[in-house]
């Protein structure tokens, strides 16, 4: 990192950090714009990711909205396809939860209940998952076994979903923090198996 990157970083008037809050907070906006479609936001969701990791090491860079735009177009291709997957499997799910309320007085319906959120979730997981693990060289592919790493996504999954559920304007900018939640999770995945 050059000096002058490291000046213009301590010239900032709140410091380093909440430069890189801002930063992250930014990035939340272009991934909601890139999940208007809903079955692109894998897409933009791994674009995110890519900017949180170029971001996280040197400090906001210029020209985010640029490079996330040119991530989102590279993972759109595939990531439609993941994103389609997911919201057949979420679908499906919904399904099954209003056809087992419209049965009536099931017994344990709110067992029921609890376990098709989990797995709404786990999709939700998975698919985070997937675009915290893509670059422009890997592409889509299966996330390595890390239940320790997915069971912290998933914290954070749910801790996202209770701030939007409670303030609904927050979605775009939670999908930033979702993001930079994805890449540390992936990170500390990786160093753990290079210590390994």
């Amino acid at each position: 990192m050059s000096d002058t990157a490291g000046v213009a970083r301590r010239d900032t008037p709140y410091g380093e950090r909440f430069t890189l809050f801002a930063e992250v907070l930014w990035i939340g906006v272009l991934v909601a714009a890139g999940s208007l479609l809903l079955v692109t936001w894998p897409a933009a969701m791994a674009a995110g990711c890519a900017a949180v990791r170029r971001c996280v090491p040197d400090g906001p860079s210029p020209g985010t909205a640029r490079r996330f735009t040119a991530d989102w177009r590279a993972a759109l291709p595939g990531g439609a396809v993941v994103g389609a997957g997911g919201l057949a499997a979420l679908g499906f799910l919904g399904a099954d939860l209003r056809l087992a309320a419209a049965a009536g007085d099931l017994p344990l319906f709110w067992l029921l209940a609890l376990v098709i959120a989990g797995a709404a979730g786990a999709v939700v997981v998975y698919q985070v998952r997937m675009a915290a693990a893509w670059s422009l060289t890997s592409r889509w592919a299966r996330p390595q076994r890390d239940p320790r790493g997915s069971a912290m996504l998933a914290g954070a999954v749910l801790v996202s979903a209770v701030c939007v559920w409670q303030l609904t304007i927050l979605a775009p900018l939670v999908m930033g923090v979702l993001a930079l939640a994805a890449v540390a999770v992936d990170r500390r995945h990786a160093s753990n198996a290079g210590g390994a």
